[in-house]
């Protein structure tokens, strides 16, 4: 199965990058989900708006849904789902639940006459809540109309625990396909110009990404890996010491900008 037929649907800007180099340039529509910070005063706002009104791919049409502040809100270390995407027992954010009805009665219109679709997996590739969200979304979405849903081979250590119990709902038999640097690397200068690139500046992209089939009836919510899969696995450590976070309150906005979704500040 090749991806020219697909739909690529993705969290935030710059995940279709950083995640699904490989198959930007063959999937014939990106969907990005969200755009402004929850409370519109992160330091890349401003420069992700920008960003969005001049991206320079046609095929790509951000929805621009207001974030919902989730990041590091669930337990990583005793991960749970919910029908929004994951628990949060860190602290209350209303907007999550609201942005998982939101995105359903979307991506339905959106995806209604689609066959392939293609996004973030079950652990949300780093361990990152809004990811989750949207997979979750898109096999509410896959039982009601009917496509394939395919997703994406990344896992860091934050995530390895709700991998391990989600991976059960892959399809063995990966696609397999070669990175895209050169457009990563575009893409991503383009997100530094407007200064609001969210990962590692020096992050080097692996050379293959793989891309899984999500089975039939599969939630993501059950033990077990019936299967042994290749993944692309980001080493970091997510753990923010006290030093950390002393020095993050003095950081420039536009270091912190950079290391603010990996856990840094």
């Amino acid at each position: 199965m090749e991806m020219q037929n697909a739909v690529m649907v993705v969290a935030h800007p710059d995940d279709e990058i950083l995640w699904f180099s490989s198959i930007l340039r063959q999937c014939k529509r990106v969907l990005v989900c969200f755009g402004a910070s929850a409370t519109s005063t992160e330091s890349w706002d401003d420069g992700r708006a920008v960003m969005m009104d001049t991206y320079p791919l046609s095929k790509v049409r951000f929805l621009r849904l207001r974030q919902s502040d989730a990041f590091e809100a669930s337990n990583w270390n005793k991960p749970r789902e919910a029908d929004c995407g994951l628990q949060l027992p860190r602290r209350k954010c209303p907007l999550y639940e609201k942005n998982a009805e939101e995105l359903l009665q979307l991506l339905a219109v959106e995806l209604r006459h689609e066959r392939v679709v293609v996004t973030h997996n079950p652990w949300g590739e780093y361990g990152n809540e809004e990811h989750v969200q949207v997979f979750r979304v898109l096999t509410e979405l896959k039982e009601k109309i009917g496509f394939d849903l395919y997703v994406d081979g990344y896992v860091s250590d934050r995530s390895a625990k709700l991998m391990s119990r989600s991976a059960h709902a892959l399809e063995g038999n990966p696609l397999v396909y070669k990175t895209n640097r050169a457009l990563a690397h575009a893409l991503r200068n383009q997100y530094l110009k407007n200064d609001c690139w969210t990962w590692m500046v020096d992050y080097v992209w692996p050379s293959h990404e793989s891309f899984y089939r999500v089975a039939a009836g599969a939630s993501g919510d059950e033990a077990g890996i019936p299967v042994s899969i290749p993944l692309n696995y980001i080493t970091y450590n997510f753990n923010r010491s006290p030093i950390r976070k002393i020095v993050s309150k003095t950081l420039p906005a536009s270091v912190k900008l950079r290391m603010k979704r990996v856990g840094h500040v």
